[in-house]
């Protein structure tokens, strides 16, 4: 989860008047005021285009706009760092936090308008304060962050794999390799698995026009976790959607694992979808029901190609 737009743009939110002694903070030329309430651990110093890992919350006076702890269930988000798109950007003062480090930091609502091009909201009351309290769990360069993601996503592909596995075998279906040809018959009891890591199953061969990258198509689903809990569905009424989605193959649209199936389809084909978590939604948990590392399955019709 990445905040930057909302590092910029939660300004419009703000009401009240920061109650912090002004005399607590340094400020920086620019302007951007800071108060350092723990000191870092680390020594590395935050460089632009490095990747940071941390907490950040926006705030007036007594009252959180943004939280993402809470946004983010406890965890830390990943923060690209650029350079200051304007004198005292709060990105100034976090590039110059050191792992461990939590800094309170603040610019008067007036200048963030101002600088940011922005008209302030009427309601907005003189002498309010833009606040920002910034944790740094751990701050790395983008290579790192790079190489570690893709260690996690590899042990995490590992896993999600045995478990697909063990969830075919239980329901008595054989995993094969695809047809040289590419041809395949409908069959319940065979799942085909692609170089992504994807599984399917066929359930009706159609006949029509076959899906592609930058193809439009529109198409019915209904979503469920392997244990066949439903978490979304527009074919069931009680999810409210009752009519196709439609979107354009490879653009990134949907999830990843819906890129790779739909090209594998033709207009009438069904297929049950299953989709590593590295396919949906990562390490990233939707609320209610689909948890980090959640294997999703798709029941998937297309229905048109244009």
């Amino acid at each position: 989860m990445k905040f930057s737009h909302l590092i910029l743009s939660a300004a419009v939110m703000l009401s009240g008047s920061a109650t912090v002694n002004a005399q607590e903070f340094q400020k920086y030329p620019s302007g951007l005021e800071y108060k350092t309430i723990t000191k870092g651990s680390g020594t590395y110093e935050a460089q632009p285009g490095d990747v940071a890992s941390l907490h950040i919350s926006f705030a007036v006076s007594d009252s959180t706009l943004i939280d993402s702890r809470k946004m983010n269930n406890n965890m830390p988000i990943e923060q690209p760092l650029n350079k200051p798109n304007f004198e005292g950007d709060v990105f100034e003062g976090i590039l110059k936090m050191k792992k461990g480090e939590h800094t309170e930091f603040r610019l008067a609502a007036k200048e963030l308008f101002a600088r940011t091009n922005q008209q302030m909201p009427e309601w907005i009351k003189p002498g309010a304060f833009a606040v920002w309290h910034v944790e740094m769990v751990d701050v790395k360069n983008k290579e790192q962050m790079e190489k570690e993601a893709a260690e996690k996503t590899a042990k995490q592909m590992s896993i999600d794999d045995g478990l697909i596995l063990s969830h075919l075998k239980s329901k008595g279906i054989t995993v094969k390799a695809l047809p040289k040809n590419g041809i395949v018959k409908a069959n319940p009891k065979v799942a085909y698995k692609d170089a992504s890591g994807l599984y399917y199953i066929v359930t009706k061969v159609g006949t029509g026009a076959a899906a592609a990258d930058d193809k439009f198509v529109s198409v019915n689903y209904t979503g469920s976790l392997l244990d066949g809990k439903v978490f979304d569905s527009n074919v069931d009424p009680k999810f409210n959607h009752v009519q196709p989605i439609d979107f354009t193959v490879g653009k990134g649209q949907m999830i990843k694992g819906w890129d790779k199936m739909l090209p594998k389809m033709k207009t009438g084909d069904k297929v049950i979808a299953i989709l590593p978590s590295a396919l949906a939604y990562g390490p990233q948990a939707r609320p209610p029901h689909i948890p980090a590392n959640g294997i999703l399955q798709f029941e998937m019709e297309l229905l048109s190609v244009k």
